[in-house]
């Protein structure tokens, strides 16, 4: 790994929103995140169970990429607004590399 942090996502959908939670992850949301400063690689997994449960590991630089302010003040879009309303959970954490402590 690149950088000394990373933000866990995991969240979980109904099946029937899967399709554009999906499509929403990677033609707008991974692409912006992306393009945040900071922000070095995206992977998406999906449960074994076959359950709707995502996990969405970014990789940061540092872990104020995901955690300042200016980033933390940002609206999500009008797409980003209609998939999240949708969650049934979720949770996000920000993790430190035990050696860069």
């Amino acid at each position: 790994m690149a950088g000394n942090a990373v933000l866990v996502v995991q969240v979980e959908i109904d099946p029937v929103d899967e399709e554009e939670f999906n499509r929403w992850y990677d033609e707008e949301h991974i692409p912006e995140k992306l393009a945040e400063p900071g922000f070095i690689a995206v992977r998406r997994f999906k449960s074994s169970d076959g359950a709707c449960k995502y996990l969405v590991l970014y990789e940061l630089e540092n872990a104020e990429a995901a955690t300042k302010p200016a980033y933390m003040r940002k609206d999500p879009t009008e797409w980003g607004k209609s998939i999240m309303a949708r969650w049934k959970d979720w949770n996000r954490n920000v993790w430190v590399d035990v050696k860069t402590l």
